[in-house]
């Protein structure tokens, strides 16, 4: 199964729209989106391509391979426009991996309950990140519309045993880590 990670998208038309092309390109099985869909936050200031409605206009297209956790920045409004469930936190298994989802900004509530073997996907800084660290795989996909510590725009694929940060730009692998058979 081929697993298209993305978090923070925050309204912005112009970083969904490349987003699009790289889920056309890639094609794959299921989205997870890590929350902070459409609304940019109060520290982010109103960038000049902030357009909630089409945003949640290209993000319904994908609704049926969607899985989506809420974020710091999503309201009960947002709920209302996108056509996927939004939980606080959920877990799937995907290609022989329990995988924890959350937004991040949970990670320290008793929300969350990762074990070793798990895969523990989360947004929220806009930095990504990729690491094992005892027996737990952190991802982090980092941000395709506010990218942090100059980082540029990023998404992340699971595919197989195999995850990878790719660049929103032209899908092209930043950082990978072979999980083994």
């Amino acid at each position: 199964m081929k697993l298209l990670i993305v978090s923070d998208t925050h309204g912005r038309l112009s970083c969904v729209q490349k987003l699009e092309r790289r889920i056309q390109e890639e094609r794959p099985d299921r989205i997870l989106h890590l929350g902070d869909y459409l609304y940019n936050g109060p520290r982010n200031g109103v960038p000049e391509d902030y357009d909630p409605l089409a945003v949640s206009d290209i993000l319904n297209r994908y609704a049926r391979i969607t899985i989506g956790v809420r974020g710091n920045c999503d309201s009960r409004i947002d709920q209302t426009l996108l056509h996927f469930k939004m939980e606080d936190s959920r877990v799937e298994y995907c290609n022989g991996y329990r995988v924890d989802m959350i937004h991040g900004d949970l990670l320290t509530s008793e929300v969350l309950n990762v074990q070793r073997g798990d895969i523990l996907l989360y947004g929220h800084t806009h930095v990504f990140m990729l690491k094992k660290e005892d027996g737990v795989i952190y991802v982090n996909p980092g941000s395709p519309s506010f990218p942090k510590n100059g980082n540029p725009p990023t998404y992340a694929v699971f595919e197989d045993r195999r995850i990878e940060i790719r660049s929103l730009e032209n899908g092209e692998a930043l950082l990978s880590l072979d999980l083994g058979y």
